[in-house]
């Protein structure tokens, strides 16, 4: 079985991670134009920049989700938190200041939480709007893996006729 597809897996369920910007909602709709079944997930992991995290999921069927589902991350990250709080895994130096880097949680928690509720749904088809500039890409695939390893991935964003149709991103 391949691992990573190359081209869009038409008439097969995937699995988008919907964060409801402008990446995802542009790859969500792409897929199901070109003919392939999106199932939206959206990980709530309790940012205080989101108004109304129950709007995501319905912008996500607007854009032609298949089914589009909330799913709650905040206790999960908490847990993950305190753990990486107590082992010191989170100071981080970067230009002389010292912070907590929570991203790697992030990704690790969301990447996890997606895949398993992808798997509810008999979805084994995982794509994301994470692009060739990041490292997202390798942090979703990693650790949706850990959960599912029957997991193919599909990158709208490393997909040539996505990127000849849309342009990409510069």
């Amino acid at each position: 079985m391949t691992t990573i597809l190359k081209h869009l897996p038409v008439g097969q369920r995937i699995g988008i991670a919907f964060s409801g910007g402008l990446d995802t909602s542009a790859a969500l709709l792409w897929m199901r134009q070109k003919g392939a079944v999106p199932y939206a997930y959206t990980a709530n992991l309790g940012q205080p920049d989101e108004e109304d995290y129950d709007a995501i999921p319905r912008r996500a069927m607007e854009y032609g989700a298949e089914n589009a589902r909330l799913i709650d991350c905040r206790k999960q990250l908490v847990a993950e938190g305190i753990a990486a709080i107590q082992c010191g895994a989170f100071h981080n130096t970067t230009g002389g200041l010292t912070y907590f880097n929570t991203t790697p949680l992030g990704r690790a928690v969301t990447g996890t939480m997606l895949v398993a509720a992808m798997k509810e749904d008999g979805v084994n088809i995982w794509g994301d709007g994470s692009t060739y500039k990041g490292n997202d890409i390798e942090r979703f695939y990693r650790y949706g893996l850990l959960t599912n390893a029957e997991l193919q991935i599909y990158k709208p964003w490393l997909d040539t006729d996505f990127i000849d149709e849309l342009g990409g991103r510069h």
